[in-house]
């Protein structure tokens, strides 16, 4: 079992998303850094479950009853098991009866934190992740509880070495390809989009909204596919990045969308930080 002393600041259950379910208005959910899943995943391989716990600025402490193995990818976060420090993309090891402490991240936003187990928790459409109304809680709780199975020790494997690059933590260019409305917008607007420094004003997992000087009466346009990365210019001038909870459908201007990387570079910005979109030739 893994019980929360304490929650952290968001902390929530995900995996690969819910694919498939989009045209029934259900969003695709699942880790907002993909680049982490995928590393948490590669340490630390189980063929029955992919799930990591995502925690969001300030880590949860967890009581965990009985040995098994966990690793800690994305943002870089201060983090103890039983008052020793640990380190990022290593594996690690609980005993019976380990606390595990995750404090405040140092550099980005979210850190994803993966057991070598299979958790207990019900599938919604295909998918443990957390999003509500589809699942009970948007996050978890203190006091909250979480049933698993192990691993067999026969099954396990020691990996090769895996070389990390976290230099997206540090990134502030996101690479963009051109929206299907951008030919809409005047010259003197897309140059802007372009040149401007963008600041992080609101975040969340269902998206990101980032400052403009852009201003530009747009027709009224019927309600358009929206899919995470694509980034959407409001009437206001304000941007709006959809992410891992997007809604599955939008009206405005769909002006750029982010490369996969650059998705992975945004999503770890927390409010205040500047950004720059660059549109380089494949």
């Amino acid at each position: 079992m893994i019980q929360f002393i304490s929650s952290g600041f968001y902390t929530s259950i995900q995996d690969a998303g819910r694919l498939g379910f989009r045209h029934l208005g259900v969003p695709l959910s699942g880790p907002m850094d993909q680049t982490a899943f995928a590393l948490a995943n590669a340490l630390l391989p189980h063929p029955a479950d992919q799930c990591v716990f995502e925690c969001t600025m300030i880590g949860p402490t967890l009581k965990i009853t009985e040995a098994m193995r966990f690793v800690l990818t994305g943002a870089s976060i201060e983090a103890w098991l039983d008052n020793r420090p640990l380190k990022m993309n290593k594996v690690y090891q609980t005993t019976v009866g380990s606390e595990l402490k995750l404090g405040r991240v140092t550099q980005g936003l979210r850190t994803y934190l993966r057991f070598e187990a299979v958790l207990d928790l019900p599938l919604y459409f295909g998918s443990k992740s957390f999003f509500t109304p589809i699942t009970k809680q948007p996050r978890l709780q203190k006091g909250d509880k979480i049933m698993f199975r192990t691993r067999p020790e026969t099954l396990r494997q020691n990996n090769a070495s895996l070389r990390v690059d976290s230099s997206y933590l540090a990134a502030t260019e996101l690479a963009v390809d051109f929206g299907p409305d951008w030919e809409m917008l005047p010259t003197q607007a897309q140059v802007q989009l372009l040149t401007e420094v963008h600041t992080v004003e609101a975040q969340d997992r269902m998206g990101y909204q980032l400052s403009s000087s852009v201003r530009f009466n747009a027709p009224k346009l019927l309600s358009q596919l929206v899919l995470p990365g694509m980034v959407q210019l409001t009437p206001g001038g304000k941007l709006l990045v959809a992410t891992a909870d997007c809604q599955v459908t939008g009206g405005y201007l769909q002006v750029l969308q982010l490369t996969p990387k650059a998705l992975d570079v945004l999503v770890q910005k927390a409010e205040g930080e500047k950004l720059t979109f660059r549109n380089k030739p494949h």
